[in-house]
């Protein structure tokens, strides 16, 4: 077992290496050597800048982004004002004395 503690790199820092590795005529190995990383693991953080990118050009010109969770509770409010509106209009019938 090793004692060898894990390194822990800024986004900064994995953009730069990314950036260094495309913008020059370096290999991603020779990069990935320098800084002492393995290439699947260049390969995973250049996987989430993509898709860091695609979610940033996705949230048009507002500006703000929806997570996952905002999406879910944005559903349930919806489903929840359904239901009040079926129990509202359930409630005038019954007073009117309209029973189901």
């Amino acid at each position: 077992m090793s004692t060898k503690s894990r390194r822990r790199w800024t986004a900064e820092a994995k953009l730069q290496i990314i950036e260094e590795a495309r913008q020059t005529l370096q290999s991603v190995s020779e990069v990935c050597r320098r800084h002492g990383i393995a290439p699947g693991q260049f390969y995973a953080w250049e996987k989430k800048a993509r898709q860091g990118a695609l979610k940033g050009l996705r949230e048009g010109r507002s500006g703000r982004k929806s997570s996952s969770r905002e999406v879910e509770l944005e559903a349930e409010i919806t489903r929840l004002r359904a239901v009040v509106s079926e129990l509202s209009a359930e409630n005038l019938e019954l007073k009117k004395g309209r029973w189901p």
